[in-house]
């Protein structure tokens, strides 16, 4: 392994003999640079990226044009941060943590704007992939290239192991790879991630010897979980799970899978059910030919393993529950230990260890942006503040307050379709009788009826209410995983004033006023995580997690999808860098991070070896921040919610 001496260089110490086979989180590919402080947060919005310094909680800087001068999508999927590795062998510590040739990182994103010229999807669209050098002096000329993929690419991941970017195309239902030895192109063919019909998917891959060659893929759409040869870049095998569901209670139950996660304990897949059926947990002892071992029909959600591979994590958004499997032996179910409640709907945890990192199992406290409605008008009209409606339930109002609080009246014979009435129903909407009941009062108005003649009895509920948010009493859950297996916790602190988002728009297939999901993505990055907002203000909320407190919102100039961290790059001369090392995932690696000053050919390496763990609220009560005077718009200095004041 080489060391940069330009800006930084990397020691990776193995704390466990011969510690290289280790237990390691599932992959997005770019968790590990978070262990590492000094970066910065790229925010990705509707007027281009934004890079966010949560130290001064500011703005440095704002790309808005690609390659060619044109500007940049005005809608962003998933994306990550990657360095190229030099040492890609198993037995060698695959996350260096360094520029091994002085390179700068890339960021690589999916665009959320399909492109219809049929390129790799005839009548689909093409989707496209961006990559941008992470070093600041390419600021100006930031984008280095767009590849054409298949269209609507969501989920992303950066296999380091392999010097590779995967995407996976929603509309061709296949990954397309991109090697960082060539980003003008994706390399061969796509890999097929379905048996007939393209649906949304995700990619299981791991660092571990067990599954070196062997990645697993999960469709919304087929009762399959693929096997895919991550060396030849093929699906390899195809596991038909629906007799292991016994009977279905309706035709699409667990129709296909999404969330996937992997234990290197008992080399078991956890995979997530789409339209109910739970977790299903399969065997992969032998990556070729997976076994099913059990349905776990209680516990669902999106599938995270911790860092130091302790347990497997099911952040259940639609329950507001945060399932806890511990892996047993190989073959043997896993046992679901700990239920935490997190009120709010939950989206993707991130982990910030605590003191002891990976030799204390368990040592981490997860944080988790909430995605709940903040619309007022969803709300229960008596002022209880009690949500009455988003996309977990809004039909079947009977009462004037049920319609008050945004609740819809749908027609019985067709719930996709809003109930109407007629003019020949006015007698029938007065004396409140069936299908109306006392729903339909906005049908007793002749003047809200069209030309002709019909009325829709709740034309604005769900997500047709008028917008009215309010985001004060949401924001971001953490918990002390530590206090979770130690005490059995089951509570989260609630960070007050960390924002909200707005909640997804319907699908096609959406009942009329409907909401769709709504995700909320976040990153940690040293001490502090981040998560993009858009009420009260498009916004970059910053968190510190090491004290669970709210450290400020950064107005942004456009409506944020995604957010990625960058570390410190060679060229920048800003000072010492320091690593949380007892945060680096593996159990078995920690990193020291070494910063230098070039002064006569000298370099100073200052070790940073952070203890003492941070504060946490283990006693279940809500902890707000303290507030501050006045919300700043976007456009004006960041809010600074610790210190009550602004910072410039």
């Amino acid at each position: 392994m080489r060391f940069s001496t330009g800006y930084h260089a990397f020691v990776v110490l193995a704390l466990l003999a011969g510690g290289v086979d280790r237990v390691s989180s599932v992959l997005y590919g770019d968790e590990q640079y978070g262990d590492i402080e000094g970066g910065r947060f790229w925010a990705f919005t509707s007027a281009g990226i934004a890079i966010v310094n949560p130290e001064s909680c500011s703005v440095e800087k704002t790309i808005t044009k690609g390659p060619d001068g044109s500007f940049l999508p005005s809608q962003w999927y998933d994306g990550i941060y990657m360095e190229k590795q030099t040492s890609l062998k198993a037995s060698n510590d695959r996350r260096s943590l360094s520029h091994p040739e002085k390179e700068a990182g890339l960021v690589m994103i999916n665009s959320g704007i399909t492109v219809e010229d049929g390129h790799e999807n005839p009548g689909g669209g093409t989707g496209e992939v961006y990559t941008i050098s992470a070093d600041p002096k390419d600021y100006d000329n930031a984008v280095k290239s767009v590849v054409k993929v298949g269209g609507r690419p969501v989920h992303s991941y950066g296999v380091y192991t392999r010097n590779e970017f995967w995407t996976h195309s929603d509309l061709t239902g296949e990954f397309f790879v991109i090697s960082l030895d060539d980003l003008d192109g994706h390399s061969g063919d796509p890999v097929a991630a379905k048996v007939a019909e393209a649906h949304h998917g995700k990619l299981l891959w791991d660092e571990n010897s067990h599954l070196e060659r062997h990645g697993f893929a999960t469709s919304t759409g087929e009762r399959f979980l693929f096997v895919i040869d991550m060396e030849e870049k093929k699906q390899i095998g195809a596991y038909n799970f629906t007799d292991d569901l016994g009977f279905l209670p309706y035709p699409n139950y667990c129709q296909g899978l999404h969330a996937i996660s992997y234990s290197e304990k008992n080399n078991h897949v956890y995979t997530e059910c789409t339209a109910g059926g739970g977790t299903l947990e399969f065997d992969v002892s032998n990556p070729d030919n997976p076994v099913f071992v059990h349905q776990h029909k209680e516990a669902t959600g999106a599938l995270y393993e911790t860092p130091d591979g302790y347990a497997v994590l099911a952040a259940d958004k639609g329950g507001n529950k945060l399932h806890v499997f511990k892996p047993n032996g190989t073959g043997e179910k896993s046992s679901i230990d700990f239920v935490v409640d997190v009120p709010g709907h939950p989206s993707t945890p991130t982990f910030y260890p605590k003191s002891g990192g990976a030799l204390n199992p368990s040592s981490y406290i997860a944080c988790m942006p909430l995605t709940e409605n903040t619309n007022k008008n969803n709300m229960d009209v008596s002022g209880s503040g009690e949500l009455k409606c988003d996309y977990y339930g809004c039909s079947q109002a009977t009462t004037a307050d049920d319609v008050a609080s945004g609740v819809c009246l749908y027609d019985a014979t067709s719930e996709r379709n809003l109930q109407e009435a007629t003019l020949e129903d006015m007698t029938a909407v007065e004396n409140g009788e069936a299908p109306f009941g006392n729903a339909c009062a906005h049908c007793t108005n002749p003047d809200h009826f069209d030309e002709d003649g019909v009325c829709v009895c709740t034309p604005f509920c769900g997500s047709c209410a008028d917008p009215n948010y309010d985001a004060s009493q949401t924001g971001v859950r953490c918990v002390d995983l530590g206090d979770v297996f130690d005490n059995g916790l089951d509570e989260t602190v609630l960070i007050k004033g960390a924002g909200a988002v707005k909640q997804g728009s319907p699908y096609a297939y959406s009942p009329q006023c409907g909401f769709g999901r709504t995700y909320r993505t976040s990153k940690r990055g040293g001490i502090y995580s981040a998560s993009v907002a858009h009420i009260p203000f498009n916004s970059l909320q910053i968190i510190n997690m090491k004290t669970q407190e709210h450290k400020c919102a950064v107005p942004l100039p456009g409506s944020p999808d995604r957010v990625i961290y960058v570390p410190p790059q060679p060229s920048q001369h800003t000072g010492v860098v320091k690593s949380i090392s007892e945060g680096l995932s593996g159990g078995g690696i920690a990193g020291i991070v070494i910063g230098s000053l070039a002064v006569m050919g000298i370099i100073t390496l200052v070790v940073s070896w952070r203890g003492g763990g941070g504060a946490s609220h283990s006693d279940g009560i809500d902890h707000p921040s303290n507030t501050v005077g006045a919300i700043k718009e976007p456009g004006d200095s960041a809010v600074d919610v610790n210190e009550g004041n602004m910072i410039a």
